[in-house]
């Protein structure tokens, strides 16, 4: 065993010398870090744990005999072999696939869940699985604790097994799948395939959730409509195998493309504005009529360090030129050789302007920070009802 003596001096009194701490000593609490610590073997161990259906895995265990009361956090660490310790290269980097993996969650409780989704990610690191099809049944996992003192001493528990059904689950989440509005009442009206020309793109919900393996979820957009024109939906932009149509034109009968064929044109019951909600993950899509218009604007600009901010400003092009159109939609090419802050703005009184922290798409809002754009050559899509930009990489 370790032992440390704690003891709580001012810095004035440190220079006291060595006998007053000698004095203190026998006052002062002695930390004895034991060598390990009882992690008790959960009720339902005897079961498989089905990790997609679970919300986690409870773990208890008897406090580390520090001396005296401590408050300890404890890490998770899993292993699929009751391998401890990780193969490192000259620089620290893990070689391989890791033999354990400490979880980033931990407890200061001696009970506590934790979480199946994070016990299933660390399985895919220590796997190394990249694919859904290699996901074994079923799985022995070795699990320890790491008890951690604020004064950063630690001591590892005992290890136990469980048995447990992992799902596949992407390390890296995939990126966000967006679908596309194309239409007579889109862009130009040409039903063409170029994005800010002919299409624009419905932007992800802030703080939705989407599926870290296919990047499913939930979108949104809010425009203009007019019942004379209709338009669809569709994955890739001049492509037709994906798309959302209506029964009879009907927006309140949306349907998604499969085997017995496509819908027709969406058409607004009557000219006005629209939120469109799309979950490609469920697919499910509604509309909705908005009672208030939004604010309309004759222009709008983008300024940045690249254009010395407002004395420089330049003018975007409205993207929806039909016949009829309000623009809300707006579109810029921009080529830039250095990392640079941008904002939108309708003029030079910045009143109102938009920005945001994302890159290389995000939601601007008023007033907001500068959108951290790296060098690179753009086309800039603009919503200014719903803040929603997106810097496409040409």
């Amino acid at each position: 065993m370790k032992k440390y003596i704690i003891a709580s001096l001012l810095a004035g009194v440190a220079l006291m010398g060595f006998t007053s701490c000698e004095d203190d000593r026998d006052s002062n609490p002695t930390l004895t870090v034991p060598d390990s610590f009882v992690l008790n073997t959960p009720a339902l161990a005897g079961n498989v744990y089905d990790l997609a259906n679970c919300e986690g895995i409870e773990l208890s265990c008897k406090q580390p005999e520090f001396g005296y009361t401590a408050a300890v956090s404890y890490y998770p660490q899993l292993s699929l072999t009751n391998e401890w310790e990780n193969v490192l290269d000259e620089n620290g980097e893990i070689v391989g696939n890791p033999k354990f993996v400490q979880l980033e969650s931990y407890s200061t409780k001696a009970k506590f869940d934790v979480a199946a989704k994070d016990f299933n990610k660390a399985i895919m690191k220590i796997g190394g699985y990249t694919a859904e099809e290699q996901i074994p049944d079923n799985l022995d996992v070795y699990i320890r604790l790491n008890g951690v003192l604020s004064s950063k001493q630690n001591t590892y528990s005992n290890s136990i097994t469980v048995k447990v059904k992992p799902f596949f689950q992407a390390l890296v989440a995939a990126d966000t799948e967006l679908w596309y509005l194309i239409g007579a009442c889109v862009g130009d009206g040409a039903w063409g395939s170029e994005i800010g020309v002919s299409v624009y793109p419905m932007s992800p919900v802030e703080g939705g959730k989407f599926d870290e393996a296919t990047g499913k979820g939930p979108l949104t957009f809010t425009g203009y409509f007019t019942p004379e024109l209709g338009f669809k939906i569709v994955r890739v932009p001049g492509e037709w195998a994906d798309q959302w149509g209506a029964v009879d034109g009907d927006i309140n009968q949306p349907r998604l493309k499969d085997d017995s064929g496509e819908g027709s044109d969406f058409k607004v019951p009557s000219a006005g504005y629209y939120r469109i909600d799309l979950d490609c993950y469920t697919n499910t899509l509604t509309f909705t009529a908005l009672d208030k218009e939004p604010a309309e604007y004759s222009q709008m600009m983008i300024a940045g360090d690249f254009t010395n901010w407002g004395d420089g400003a330049v003018s975007m092009s409205p993207v929806d030129t039909y016949a009829g159109a309000r623009p809300h939609v707006w579109m810029y090419d921009m080529s830039i050789t250095e990392n640079t802050g941008m904002k939108f703005l309708v003029d030079s009184s910045w009143n109102p302007n938009w920005g945001g922290a994302n890159f290389p798409f995000g939601w601007g809002v008023g007033g907001g920070d500068n959108i951290p754009v790296e060098a690179g050559d753009y086309r800039v899509i603009f919503n200014d009802i719903t803040g929603y930009y997106h810097f496409y990489s040409k």
